[in-house]
């Protein structure tokens, strides 16, 4: 399981706020930069700002490992894992 959550940590860092990330809109726009050759940390960026919504409520976090993750990240990381997994890890 460690390996997940180090994948969740450097996928997704956003500041502690309300808002919830849309993990289907953020696995849309991650694979499809990563697909143009946009490298892994600006197409986090970018996806991480595109499918931000701050209106949403906080999700709950949950803990893996001793680490709290909140579980749209974990969502966020298993759409991304599903679309396009050739870029997990990368």
């Amino acid at each position: 399981m460690k390996p997940f959550l180090l994948i969740c940590s450097l996928f997704i860092s956003i500041p502690a706020s309300a808002g919830q990330i849309l993990p289907n809109l953020y696995a849309q726009e991650y694979c499809a930069l990563r697909a143009v050759g946009v490298a892994s940390s600006e197409a986090i960026t970018a996806a991480t700002e595109h499918a931000y919504v701050a209106s949403l409520p906080d999700v709950t976090p949950v803990t893996i490992d001793g680490r709290q993750v909140d579980t749209d990240v974990l969502r966020a990381v298993r759409a991304v894992s599903d679309r396009c997994p050739q870029y997990i890890g990368d």
